[in-house]
């Protein structure tokens, strides 16, 4: 069983530039590297198409008018059915419920869940599917399993496979395209900050709330720094976003000319390059892969100690933990970032060794690869 080639699907519904995104099209690829036949199962304005279709992989079309929209999915079982799909791996809460209705129309295929965010209470009616419907919950996390389990999954059903990045991507940069980005983006004559993270607003955004990613953390730590810095913000890419942000900056006492909005960078291999420092604030992350490429690219780190953040960061020795949502405990750490290149060095050196000894994307692929074919076996 194990050598046998398996024909797979990977699905995600989003849009194709969120972490969770990238990490199922990474395994995928890795998986298509190992010898089986993959299917990229997204919507036809995924950011992700062509990039699939040029590493091989076949493209099978989850076109939706809404999140309530089934109609791909006697499509998607006479495929599964024809094609002899052996594993249909999904991504996202409508692909989810997609397959779970597929299934009920009795599709072949062992149907596996990889989960990239912390659970919420689970109903009854969810209990009972991810129990009976779902063959495994893989999680990118060990919290996120814990948090499977705490809602009513039963433990045979969840696996822990961290997410992970292509470590020597984000190692060995071509030294002109760190040129190009520090050129544009940065200023070697003041500190380097970075965050990597989507900053989604709406028509009536209020700087008041909280943000989903903790921007507005990070704004209120650094408005009381009083420290010379540039602030790279990358991910936002709508203009309704990037006025929001700044927006929020303003009303944080952040001074804009210390700004420097990116936009969404499809490659961020020599973004990292140029960062001092790394932050990712976020109150409820399933794992924080932007912290992960950072310490892979030889970045220093500080996130907030929460969600899956803290599997990734031992404080004091590979980066630095803050008490979530404490902008003052933030602007702390950051100055002692900066005021100490010693330890700076040393959470350099230690982040690589974590990134490449539990965040490979080698990894990852092996083991679930090992999980589908225990699947099968059973």
């Amino acid at each position: 069983m194990a050598s046998r080639s398996l024909t797979l699907m990977s699905i995600i519904s989003g849009n194709g530039r969120a972490g969770s995104d990238q990490l199922a099209f990474n395994i995928s690829k890795g998986l298509k590297n190992k010898g089986h036949r993959m299917i990229w199962g997204c919507p036809p304005d995924c950011y992700l198409i062509d990039d699939a279709r040029k590493a091989g992989l076949e493209i099978f079309n989850i076109s939706r008018s809404g999140p309530e929209d089934m109609t791909v999915v006697p499509a998607l079982v006479d495929f599964c059915k024809e094609e002899r799909v052996d594993i249909v791996n999904v991504h996202h809460s409508y692909a989810r419920h997609m397959i779970l209705s597929a299934r009920f129309r009795g599709p072949r295929p062992k149907i596996v869940f990889t989960r990239h965010s912390l659970s919420r209470e689970i109903p009854l009616l969810g209990k009972f599917f991810y129990n009976f419907f779902v063959d495994m919950n893989i999680c990118v996390s060990n919290l996120i399993r814990k948090s499977l389990i705490l809602g009513g999954v039963w433990p045979r059903r969840a696996v822990t496979v961290y997410g992970g990045v292509d470590i020597d991507k984000f190692e060995n940069v071509p030294a002109e395209e760190i040129r190009k980005a520090r050129e544009r983006y940065a200023d070697r004559r003041v500190f380097t900050i970075g965050i990597v993270a989507r900053f989604p607003s709406s028509e009536h955004f209020n700087p008041k709330n909280p943000t989903i990613k903790g921007h507005d953390v990070l704004f209120g730590a650094l408005a009381g720094l009083g420290e010379d810095f540039n602030l790279l913000v990358i991910g936002p890419w709508k203009e309704r976003d990037i006025e929001s942000a700044k927006l929020l900056a303003h009303y944080k006492g952040l001074d804009l000319r210390k700004i420097t909005f990116c936009g969404y960078k499809e490659d961020m291999t020599p973004f990292y390059k140029i960062m001092d420092l790394n932050v990712l604030p976020s109150l409820n992350e399933g794992l924080g892969l932007s912290i992960i490429e950072a310490m892979a690219s030889g970045t220093a780190c500080i996130g907030a100690s929460s969600g899956g953040i803290r599997e990734i960061i031992s404080d004091g020795v590979n980066g630095l933990l803050f008490r979530p949502g404490k902008s003052r405990d933030l602007m702390e750490k950051i100055r002692l970032i900066i005021e100490n290149e010693e330890l700076r060095s040393s959470f350099i050196a230690r982040g690589k060794e974590t990134a490449r000894k539990m965040f490979d994307i080698e990894r990852n692929v092996l083991e679930t690869e090992q999980i589908f074919y225990n699947l099968l076996a059973s």
